[in-house]
């Protein structure tokens, strides 16, 4: 077999996931953000790229970062060579048979508020050698990519290629501080608050059935502020802002809070445990899921909304 030449040796293959984070995010402050590092970081290294290879990656624009065509070109091999490593990543991780190691495990802050947080403590005390690392996000991240080995998301319709654990509907229900249930009717219908001040979804929630529900049902000129996860709306909502559409695991623990109106159907999801086929076998992967999934059932009444 033929020894890699030396140009090929010194090449700095973490390059392609700079170049391809700048192509995808618009900019190198936000490629920035993804990778973990600063924008100056960014900037030098593919300023550093572009100069030894002698190509020309972005046009630089007062916009953003523009790919050249030679960069489209790239970006595509990247994206193969990253999805590659990502499968063996993968694999080996699936035949791992040891109780030890991280396990990384994405979910939403309303999540972890209300239910994960105790549930990942009560893990790490049982399984002292692994490591959980909880990454809070609304966004949607690439379990096949490694981003995550475990998700744990409310979802109508989650991905075929994953498997996908069950373990509870999500209900949602229409809650407002004491005041506001003191200045409504003693069993009041939506009619009869739709004169008072509401809570929107900012744009991370606009595709959930809560912010659909509120689009159709509640005037634009009655919605005083948004927020963008439920955990900012629960705050919000606690302090009087206006109403607010919660799942029933924030809003019925809270104790400044009520329910102005009962769970209100259109707007219930499912809660799902997502792991990706070649990680589920690992050792730890199986022992989290099974412990996060028994947990989460165990926690059906509040996630339902019929524990209050």
């Amino acid at each position: 077999m033929q020894a890699p030449s030396a140009n090929m040796q010194s090449m700095d293959w973490d390059i392609f996931r700079f170049v391809v984070a700048v192509v995808e995010s618009g900019s190198a402050v936000a490629a920035a953000k993804v990778l973990g590092v600063d924008g100056t970081t960014v900037l030098r290294r593919i300023t550093k790229f572009e100069e030894e290879r002698g190509i020309q990656l972005f046009d630089r624009l007062p916009s953003g970062y523009s790919p050249t065509l030679e960069c489209e070109a790239i970006v595509k091999l990247a994206r193969d060579l990253q999805e590659g490593v990502s499968e063996i990543d993968r694999r080996i991780t699936g035949h791992d048979l040891r109780l030890e190691g991280t396990i990384a495990v994405t979910t939403t802050d309303s999540f972890l508020d209300a239910v994960m947080a105790d549930i990942i403590s009560e893990f790490c005390t049982l399984h002292p050698q692994i490591r959980i690392e909880t990454m809070v996000t609304t966004n949607r991240l690439n379990l096949s990519r490694q981003d995550a080995h475990v998700a744990v998301r409310a979802s109508l319709s989650p991905p075929e290629n994953l498997i996908c654990q069950r373990v509870s509907g999500v209900a949602f229900a229409v809650y407002g501080n004491k005041e506001f249930v003191a200045a409504s009717p003693e069993k009041p219908e939506l009619q009869d608050l739709l004169h008072m001040p509401w809570i929107g979804l900012g744009s991370t929630l606009s595709r959930s059935p809560a912010d659909q529900w509120i689009g159709e049902h509640v005037p634009l000129s009655q919605i005083k502020t948004t927020a963008d996860t439920f955990v900012a709306m629960r705050s919000l909502a606690r302090s009087g802002t206006g109403l607010a559409t919660l799942p029933c695991c924030l809003g019925d623990p809270e104790p400044a809070l009520e329910r102005v109106l009962p769970v209100v159907n259109e707007m219930g999801t499912s809660l799902w445990v997502l792991t990706h086929p070649d990680v589920r076998k690992a050792a730890k992967v199986r022992a989290f899921t099974a412990h996060v999934g028994r947990q989460l059932r165990a926690q059906q009444q509040l996630l339902e909304g019929s524990a209050a």
